[in-house]
């Protein structure tokens, strides 16, 4: 059985229990140690999510740029396929498409990238 605990709910207990440290409910040794984990633990998620969310936005979108080069079919899902172009996979909006299909990109648009299978 998996538990899943957010990080909130970390902080707030590494917080309950220095409060209830500082109260003098829970020794000195245990609580502060245990509380300042549990606080730090929530601190270190909190910025290396934030630094992740922010990465992420900054990530480039596809561009124009693509358009007109060749790429391999790795995987097809009725109108969707994965393919691997210049070493990275992109997945595509491709018609008919099937694994080891040679295809180029069509054009880039706010919805995806679109290919077209080479005969």
């Amino acid at each position: 059985m998996d538990v899943a605990l957010s990080s909130a709910t970390l902080g707030l207990l590494g917080a309950v229990i220095l409060v209830l440290t500082v109260a003098g409910r829970i020794p000195a040794l245990i609580g502060y140690p245990l509380g300042g984990s549990f606080v730090a633990l929530y601190l270190l998620i909190l910025v290396v999510g934030l630094k992740s969310a922010r990465d992420f936005r900054k990530r480039p979108t596809p561009s124009a740029s693509v358009v007109g080069k060749r790429g391999v079919v790795v995987e097809s899902d009725r109108s969707w396929a994965l393919i691997k172009l210049e070493g990275a996979y992109w997945r595509v909006f491709c018609e008919g498409c099937s694994p080891g299909d040679v295809v180029e990109i069509v054009r880039v648009t706010d919805a995806g990238v679109v290919a077209r299978k080479i005969s």
